[in-house]
């Protein structure tokens, strides 16, 4: 079985395959455009370990939020192998992913990542063995509300941007745990969960989770 994720959320993406037993995980470039990359990526990763692009039988996208342009070209191209290869495709919300690979059976955790424009998304996961449960679902809130999201007890996972708030809100109660993104290794393992549990998904249902209109940008002149 081999099977492919791909988690394009953050501003710092990565791709993890598993053939078998073996299983390789890339980050990609923060400097670089996601879409020019993705697919070189993955070959370099295949060829790894041994496999075709044509043995390619599961594909898991993550679904964000996230990056607007990160999340359309990870699913555009997740639907296209998957297209080609007739795999079978699943998308994963990525905040889902992120709290999966984190935490133990039995944890909880909050999640805060940096939506830039002075907002953040927000979530609250709970592992179960086989599963990730929403506490509270994604949601954006302002970067000015940042101190009702604290909450005792759980740790609250954050990115480079969020962090930088948490800290200059002066709680030392707080259970900071910095730098933490979404991750495709963890997503592929949720993934393969939800495809041996629920099946696979249709192409028209894999759509981003941007949670708050797009505002596009107008270009100076």
């Amino acid at each position: 079985m081999t099977a492919v994720a791909l988690e394009t959320s953050s501003r710092t993406p990565s791709i993890a395959v598993s053939a078998g037993e073996s299983l390789r995980e890339r980050a990609l470039s923060a400097q670089r455009a996601h879409a020019s990359d993705l697919l070189p990526a993955l070959d370099a990763l295949l060829g790894e370990l041994g496999v075709r692009p044509s043995s390619i039988e599961q594909v898991v996208v993550g679904t964000g939020p996230g990056s607007y342009t990160g999340l359309r070209a990870g699913i555009a191209t997740a639907l296209g192998l998957a297209r080609a290869s007739g795999a079978a495709l699943r998308g994963v919300p990525s905040l889902e992913a992120l709290a999966w690979g984190e935490l133990a059976p039995g944890e909880a955790c909050s999640v805060v990542l940096d939506a830039r424009a002075g907002e953040l998304y927000f979530a609250s996961y709970r592992r179960e063995a086989g599963e990730v449960t929403a506490l509270q679902a994604p949601r954006v809130v302002a970067a000015s509300e940042i101190e009702s999201l604290f909450e005792a007890g759980i740790p609250l996972f954050a990115d480079e941007g969020a962090a930088a708030l948490v800290r200059a809100a002066g709680r030392d109660d707080v259970r900071l745990v910095e730098g933490i993104v979404p991750r495709a290794q963890a997503l592929l393992e949720l993934g393969r969960l939800q495809l041996a549990r629920h099946g696979p998904q249709e192409p028209r249902e894999i759509e981003p989770l941007y949670l708050r209109a797009f505002a596009a940008r107008q270009r100076r002149r």
